[in-house]
Parts: structure tokens; C-alpha cells; sequence
């Protein structure tokens, strides 16, 4: 997609990696225009007032007004400032909105305009800003990602014979599919109490189905997102 008009777009960054000796190529989400990457020059070992200004506003968690342009697929940024106050995390919380970022950046294809994750995305940054119960969140935020994405199912039913999920039945989860009943419990990570998957249905969130909407979600976002670790998983680990 050419973009030769100097308009200005509302985007967060990503991600951001060095490019040359001062530049930084970064992963912009935009409501208009979607994910898009674009070279962020001199502002990497600039001392000038105006570079340092650019770089201190590059930052992750922080709503921007943008403009870019450009043909090919990495564009260049000509303009940017900040548009309102960025979201503050720490600890445990920054490493959950870390990982926000790196899902979206990993299934998001470039320059498809997504309005409602984008609206999804700030909606769950101000959620973690405002100490909501970071598991309740992150789940929410998967559970609608997939639906947005188009790789959404039923919650309510088996997929293969359109029966009602029941409390005290058991169930696998089937990839792009959704939910099939199995004879009884089995001892093995893909099965799960109709009960759970009701309340994960509703979002009423307990013990167990928030640790069966999270295997759940892990499954559904795998072949979307690649077998290749998360770097913020990992750090989240590591803290832990």
C-alpha cells in the first residue's frame, strides 16, 4: 500500500530494533492503517533537542499521532507527537502488557486496518493501568483477539452435532473447530469440564476456568502465531 499523503494516523508502538547507525525500524499498530513498519531516522546517538524529544515519545504504551509514507513495505516516519498520556506498568504487569504487544505483532498482518482490536488493545492496556486482575484480562483480550481475527468458535456447543455444552460433561478442543464431547474424563491437558467452558462462555472467571480458558487460548493461538517462543513469556517466567 503507497502512502504519499501527509496524514496523520493514531497508533501505539510494538516493537522497535536498531536500524544503521541512528535510525530505530518500528512496529507501529495504527487504527487506519493497521500494523506497519516504518524507519524512525536519527533518533539513535542524536544529541539535538528534536531527536531526543522523537525518541522519548517512541516508546511502547504510548497513544501517538503519526504520519508515514512510503510504497514498499517499510515506510519512513516523517512526523510524530504524543497523543495523551502513556500507560504506566510495572513488574508482573508490564511483562503482561509486553506480551499483548507481541501477539499482536505476531498475528496481525500488515497494513489490514483491525479498528476493533485496536479498540480491543487500549481497552486492556487501560485494564492492566488499572490493576484489574492481570489472568481475567489477558483472557478476555485472547478470547476476542480470535473472534476479531476471524478464527473465533462456539463456546456453547459441540461443533459436530450442535448439542449444548453441559455441566458434568466432558469435552476436547478441536482447532478452527471448537468443542467435541468426549465418553468421560480423561487424564490429558485437552479435556475440559462443560462447566468451565459455560462460565469461560459467560466470563465468569474461577480457578479452573481460568486455567482451562488458558490452555484453551495457548491451543488456539498456536498455529497463528508459530512455534517460536514469546520473549515476554519467557521473561515472565523468569521473574516468576
Amino acid at each position: 500500500m503507497g502512502i504519499n499523503q501527509p496524514s496523520f494516523y493514531d497508533g501505539l508502538v510494538l516493537h522497535r530494533r536498531p536500524y544503521r547507525e541512528t535510525s530505530l525500524i518500528v512496529d507501529f499498530f495504527t487504527r487506519e492503517l493497521g500494523r506497519v513498519s516504518a524507519v524512525c531516522r536519527g533518533v539513535r546517538g542524536a544529541k539535538s533537542s528534536k531527536s531526543n524529544e522523537k525518541k522519548s515519545i517512541l516508546q511502547p504504551f504510548q497513544p501517538l499521532r503519526l504520519s508515514i509514507k512510503g510504497r514498499s513495505e517499510l515506510k519512513t516516519l516523517t512526523q510524530i507527537e504524543s497523543n495523551g498520556r502513556g500507560f504506566e506498568f510495572k513488574g508482573s504487569v508490564m511483562f503482561s502488557a509486553l506480551y499483548v504487544n507481541e501477539i499482536l505483532n505476531r498475528v496481525i498482518p500488515k497494513e489490514v486496518a483491525y479498528p476493533e482490536i485496536y479498540d480491543l488493545y487500549l481497552a486492556s492496556l487501560l485494564r492492566l493501568s488499572e490493576q484489574e486482575t492481570i489472568e481475567t484480562v489477558l483472557r478476555e483480550f485472547e478470547i476476542n483477539l480470535l473472534l476479531n481475527l476471524g478464527y473465533g468458535f462456539d463456546w456453547h456447543q459441540d461443533w459436530r452435532n450442535q448439542t449444548s455444552i453441559a455441566a458434568g460433561n466432558y469435552y476436547s478442543f478441536v482447532s478452527e473447530r471448537g468443542f467435541q464431547q468426549l465418553p468421560g474424563f480423561e487424564n490429558q491437558g485437552n479435556c475440559f469440564d462443560g462447566r468451565d467452558l459455560n462460565d469461560i462462555a459467560n466470563f465468569v472467571w474461577t480457578d479452573t476456568s481460568l486455567k482451562a480458558a488458558k490452555r484453551i487460548t495457548r491451543m488456539a493461538l498456536r498455529p497463528i502465531i508459530g512455534d517460536k517462543p514469546l520473549k515476554s513469556r519467557e521473561l515472565f517466567q523468569k521473574l516468576e
